[in-house]
């Protein structure tokens, strides 16, 4: 990390401290209220614990290489970013803040277009970001609280959020702090689960109210025992009768992606797991969405249906 990345960030304690690198950039501490802020394994933690996010922890360090398209062969990451954002893939001279990296997918098709990318999460799949990712000199990744996030306010281009606010504990409350750091002409976008009656009458939330509560290591040894097993019955309902035949099973499967066998059992053990165990599961209707971005004071707000439940993107209007 450089000095120059480092202007980025403010001190969570009192507020907008301005940090510098200290003891062999080891730790990054405050000008101001000499607060201070580890560096472990080139990651700065700006929070000490996982809170409510162990389980996305422990699967991103699991599963660490099995979404990445460097690993899959494939352009699924890429596509669903630029599906979903609608941006260009040449973003020279940009500051990209990605809240809730994971093992870092998207952030991988994020450095590919020569932004600058400040990537966070709040569990230790920030590790495994690191070590997918940490190469590139364009990325800054931090370990941050989405609701405490220690990015200078009005500091960025653009805030992309894919798959993550329904597993916080107030989606709404976290959707509000990522407008924070966005520059006035700025882009916002996000996706989050729908409530649409077929998604929430599902096995995912019969089951949840037992799995949520188990601990994760079991939870995923009985999911990488029960799931292969299921995985071609599931591939077979859906040839026959779409996603709602795979519905009539508890696991997620992607043969209908182009993956190979071997490569679906392994997404099915994931997304299977990651269905079961996050402590929140909040799913989000058009207009709750929509009224996010108005309240906030966005323009040019778009609010549809996509592949993994809602899209939303807006603009932070320009500075008068």
């Amino acid at each position: 990390m450089t000095d120059e990345q480092v202007r980025f960030f403010r001190c969570l304690t009192c507020g907008d401290g301005g940090l510098r690198i200290e003891d062999g950039a080891s730790r990054l501490t405050c000008v101001s209220c000499g607060a201070s802020y580890p560096v472990v394994n080139g990651v700065v933690r700006f929070v000490d614990r996982e809170q409510y996010a162990g389980s996305f922890g422990f699967q991103w360090n699991v599963h660490r290489q099995t979404q990445l398209d460097s690993y899959t062969g494939l352009p699924l990451s890429r596509n669903r970013l630029f599906q979903v954002t609608r941006w260009p893939d040449d973003l020279r001279g940009q500051t990209i803040l990605e809240a809730g990296s994971g093992a870092g997918r998207f952030t991988e098709v994020l450095v590919s277009t020569g932004a600058q990318v400040l990537s966070f999460d709040l569990s230790t799949a920030v590790d495994a970001n690191r070590a997918n990712n940490g190469g590139n000199r364009n990325l800054i990744i931090f370990q941050a609280d989405m609701t405490d996030i220690p990015v200078r306010p009005l500091s960025v281009d653009k805030v992309i959020c894919l798959g993550v606010l329904q597993h916080t504990p107030d989606p709404a409350a976290a959707f509000r702090h990522l407008t924070e750091a966005l520059r006035p002409g700025g882009e916002l976008v996000v996706d989050v689960y729908a409530a649409r009656l077929r998604s929430v009458i599902s096995w995912k939330y019969l089951l949840r109210p037992l799995t949520r509560r188990a601990n994760k290591e079991r939870l995923h040894q009985i999911v990488a025992a029960a799931t292969p097993p299921l995985v071609p019955l599931s591939a077979w309902l859906y040839r026959v009768a779409g996603r709602a035949g795979t519905r009539l099973l508890p696991i997620l499967q992607y043969e209908h992606l182009g993956l190979p066998a071997a490569l679906n059992r392994e997404w099915a053990i994931l997304d299977t797991y990651d269905m079961y165990a996050p402590t929140h599961d909040h799913p989000q209707r058009l207009n709750t969405v929509r009224r996010w971005f108005t309240e906030s004071g966005f323009v040019d707000v778009i609010v549809e249906y996509g592949p993994n439940g809602i899209i939303a993107r807006g603009r932070r209007p320009p500075a008068i």
